[in-house]
């Protein structure tokens, strides 16, 4: 049990150690709120389409694409996302918190933590179904945020523009080259592949040092109730749920990693420029940010160990 333990933690410890350094490097002001949010668009936009790329390509994306985990994914983040609403609707009547709490309670990290823990448990070359996932739960996420904030800022939703970021996200271009690429029957020359695989390898790093940099440890000021309830169902709560719901439905190894990252991993740093760009809390959702990320280092080992010992993966 106690190796269990062991495998599970030195999965989520190089993550830790990242987003230490980012902190160190706010502390000692090496960067700010401005360095992180330019260099963070920089990674999203310049690397974020060869790490997919990289995990896609070389792959038979149809003998590894399940349709069944697919469903089970965006069908799992749409009840997340319909229940947070239900929920907070009930509990908050401030339209100015809601949207930031709704957020907080269905939109994950799985971008920054999904990869590099799933690398580490089973190997570069042998998650493509995260990969395959975050394809299709990301723009879910960033679409559905927008509406959320919409609706309770009284604004109107462009779906024009929802689609052309959509079809935009450099998550999806990277995916769509890749297949584009298999399609056709290209194989790149070595020395390509092997600048793709060093693109690759160097975005998690980078983007997790820039989210510890991002983390603001400023003192609270928001109510410490809704940053506890926020973070409680985003750790806890729904992972249980959802990691339940995928063992259920007879999915084990890398396709239940997949989920059990997806659903467990804290809340999206991006959620709190979307709050305070639409007309949401910013600071709540900043606070939510930083308890549930420095929370999920403890909580993501937890849940990887109890399937672990489940003998899951």
């Amino acid at each position: 049990m106690l190796h269990n333990f062991i495998i599970c933690f030195n999965a989520v410890l190089p993550s830790m150690i990242y987003l230490i350094i980012g902190i160190i490097l706010r502390m000692c002001k090496v960067v700010d709120d401005r360095d992180v949010k330019r260099f963070t668009h920089l990674v999203f936009v310049a690397l974020y389409p060869f790490i997919m790329f990289d995990n896609l390509y070389g792959k038979n994306i149809g003998e590894n694409l399940d349709f069944r985990l697919g469903i089970y994914a965006l069908g799992f983040t749409f009840v997340q996302l319909a229940a947070s609403w239900i929920f907070v609707c009930r509990i908050e009547k401030d339209d100015y918190d809601r949207g930031a709490m709704i957020q907080a309670l269905y939109r994950s990290n799985f971008v920054l933590l999904g990869f590099p823990i799933a690398i580490n448990l089973f190997g570069k070359g042998n998650i493509t179904p995260v990969a395959i996932i975050m394809m299709l739960v990301v723009p879910f996420y960033n679409a559905s945020a927008v509406v959320v904030f919409e609706t309770f800022r009284g604004g109107k939703i462009d779906i024009r523009d929802m689609v052309k970021r959509i079809l935009t996200n450099p998550i999806i271009d990277g995916g769509i080259a890749a297949a584009v690429v298999m399609l056709l029957g290209i194989t790149l020359p070595e020395t390509i592949e092997k600048t793709i695989t060093t693109l690759s390898d160097c975005t998690s790093p980078i983007a997790l040092i820039l989210l510890g940099a991002g983390l603001n440890f400023n003192d609270f000021e928001s109510d410490k109730r809704k940053v506890a309830i926020c973070t409680f169902g985003k750790l806890i709560f729904f992972p249980a749920f959802g990691i339940a719901g995928a063992v259920l439905m007879g999915f084990t190894g890398v396709p239940l990693i997949a989920v059990t990252l997806m659903a467990s991993a804290p809340v999206a740093l991006a959620s709190f420029a979307m709050a305070s760009s639409m007309g949401g809390n910013g600071r709540l959702a900043g606070e939510i940010v930083v308890s549930s990320t420095l929370l999920s280092c403890l909580t993501i080992p937890v849940w990887l160990f109890i399937l672990k010992t489940m003998g899951l993966f």
